[in-house]
């Protein structure tokens, strides 16, 4: 079986200084909203960045969580400065930001514990649009960087975007023209991943 755009796309890491169309971006977006979702609410909404001053702002509001939780890890300060400066860079130099958000108004309640089912098949369902971003980018010949950090700090990015209380960041997709070619990581064998009939 061929899976083109599966089996070639990569995390990229460097990207062309050079700004990316937004009818390209919307075309991802697109991508995004074909992707199934529970009971079909399509509880996903998209924030897009491209101004450099929101760029900034964000990656400073960031940092300062970051630097908390790495003192917490007992990180050497000289490591915290590294890790700080390539996170502040790798943001503010972003052709394009992507955050895909899960709105909590868009599932069911229960109030019971199947609401917990609810919110993750929430979560699920923004992340198979994600995916689909990534997909399609990689058959328009874009690069994308997965960022989990807003997971780490939502508020951050509540303060910095206004995003209201009812919308959950969940990631952030830095998008352009790539810049490298790295080698993939190694897949785990088939063999390892799959249990027939039970565990």
């Amino acid at each position: 079986m061929d899976f083109d755009s599966i089996k070639k796309r990569k995390t990229i890491r460097k990207f062309k200084n050079l700004p990316i169309k937004r009818e390209y971006i919307f075309c991802l977006i697109e991508a995004a909203t074909e992707a199934p979702s529970a009971h079909n609410f399509q509880p996903w909404e998209f924030i897009l960045i491209d101004s450099k001053n929101i760029k900034e702002k964000l990656s400073a509001k960031m940092a300062i969580t970051w630097i908390k939780n790495l003192k917490k890890d007992n990180i050497p300060e000289s490591e915290i400065i590294k890790r700080i400066n390539l996170s502040k860079e790798r943001i503010n130099n972003a052709p394009f930001i992507i955050v895909p958000c899960f709105d909590t108004k868009k599932v069911e309640k229960y109030d019971d514990e199947r609401d917990n089912a609810e919110f993750i098949m929430g979560i699920q369902s923004v992340s198979l649009a994600s995916q689909n971003i990534l997909l399609r980018a990689t058959e328009m010949k874009l690069g994308v960087l997965w960022l989990c950090a807003p997971l780490f700090c939502p508020e951050d990015l509540r303060e910095v975007l206004k995003i209201p209380l009812n919308i959950l960041p969940q990631a952030m997709l830095i998008v352009g023209i790539p810049d490298e070619d790295p080698i993939k990581p190694n897949r785990r064998n088939l063999k390892d991943v799959i249990h027939y009939n039970g565990w």
